[in-house]
């Protein structure tokens, strides 16, 4: 039998504790490798979270700049509208009232069909309450009042946008931790809109009634230069067509947080930069004239209620005229006679002006009439793309 020292004994023992442990340099660089994944992890996952948040923040800025254009566009263009109807009242007084449709000649209201009503607004009265009466301006003056009006409105719609284009960026920088760049830096002038220079030219209206009789008497209305308004309604100006909006989110350096073991690995955040832009469009029309001009268009009812008071008129003026030959005799006739045909002169002068409103001519009431079914909206479009 072999025999076994015990110093061999425990020099087996010592070699085998020896090698215990030594998997355990391996398992702390593992777990080392594992931390440092983990950390990373977080840290692209914290960085794509902020860069999402920004994106989303940039998308809403632009879309809420181009649906507050496309509101106010829509205001500006039913404005526009109301303006273009209020002017289509305003008529040509040439004897009796006649068609306008111009901005060169822009009178009181026309008058209404019931000879016992008047029309405060009208400047044709039927009764003045004395043999030779005359009466003027009412009409013309409440015709200016509301254009004048409507213009203020525009006005301060296009500012109140101003405002609120650039508070965006102001309040942002102020309370958020990125900084608002809008372009364009400086908005065009009206939203790329300007006003029709071709002005508005209104006249007072002299109503005499003279009385051939008791209970018969002859209309006759004179116009007067009243006041003159060098600016009318708004018109498609040359960078009208350039309806984007881009926004710039860069993120402040000052609350870009570290890193998870920035300082052991050397590493920080880079600065974060996102892009977003949306525009207005709208598919029908732009709801406003693209050249300057003086006509004003009209609608089926203003056009029916400027012909009707026309008619009537007209035949008031011959009536009274027949009334005259009964009255004073055949010499009479003569006088009368070329008032009306000056009078029948002018009418056919007013129809072909009013002819002008089944031409298609460019006018605030046909701009908006086409392209109010569109109406303005807005989305969100790439950033790079050109506008057309």
């Amino acid at each position: 039998m072999k025999r076994i020292d015990i110093w061999q004994i425990n020099f087996c023992k010592h070699k085998l504790f020896c090698h215990k442990g030594q998997t355990l340099y391996y398992f702390l660089v593992f777990v080392i490798i594992l931390v440092i994944s983990w950390a990373m992890m977080l840290n692209i996952a914290h960085l794509i979270r902020n860069r999402m948040t920004m994106q989303n923040e940039a998308d809403n800025i632009a879309l809420s700049l181009a649906t507050c254009k496309a509101r106010v566009l829509n205001l500006l263009g039913e404005t526009n509208y109301l303006m273009g109807v209020v002017l289509s009242l305003g008529m040509n007084p040439r004897g009796i009232q006649l068609a306008s449709y111009s901005t060169d000649i822009i009178g009181g209201f026309p008058a209404t069909m019931n000879l016992h009503f008047e029309n405060p607004l009208s400047d044709f009265k039927h009764k003045t309450g004395i043999i030779f009466g005359e009466k003027s301006n009412s009409g013309v003056q409440k015709i200016k009042q509301i254009i004048n009006t409507l213009q203020k409105i525009q006005d301060m719609t296009i500012k109140g946008y101003y405002a609120y284009y650039y508070g965006v960026p102001t309040i942002d920088n102020l309370s958020k931790d990125y900084n608002v760049i809008l372009s364009p830096v400086k908005l065009e002038n009206n939203l790329g809109l300007r006003r029709n220079s071709k002005g508005i030219k209104y006249y007072s209206t002299t109503n005499r009634c003279i009385y051939l009789s008791f209970d018969k008497h002859f209309h006759f209305l004179e116009k007067k230069e009243y006041k003159k308004d060098s600016h009318s309604w708004l018109v498609e100006g040359n960078t009208f067509n350039k309806q984007k909006v881009k926004v710039i989110l860069r993120q402040k350096t000052s609350n870009n947080k570290r890193p998870l073991f920035a300082k052991l690995l050397g590493i920080k955040y880079p600065q974060i930069l996102v892009y977003s832009a949306a525009a207005t469009y709208n598919v029908k029309g732009s709801m406003f004239p693209k050249e300057e001009d003086t006509f004003t268009g009209a609608t089926r009812l203003t056009a029916a209620m400027v012909e009707a008071a026309s008619v009537m008129q007209f035949g008031i003026m011959e009536f009274a005229i027949a009334n005259a030959v009964e009255l004073f005799g055949p010499a009479s006739a003569i006088v009368f006679s070329l008032a009306t045909i000056a009078a029948g002169i002018n009418y056919i002068e007013s129809k072909v002006a009013s002819a002008q409103l089944v031409s298609g001519k460019d006018n605030p009431i046909s701009a908006y009439l086409k392209a109010k079914d569109g109406g303005w909206s807005a989305h969100l479009v790439p950033y790079g793309c050109d506008e057309k």
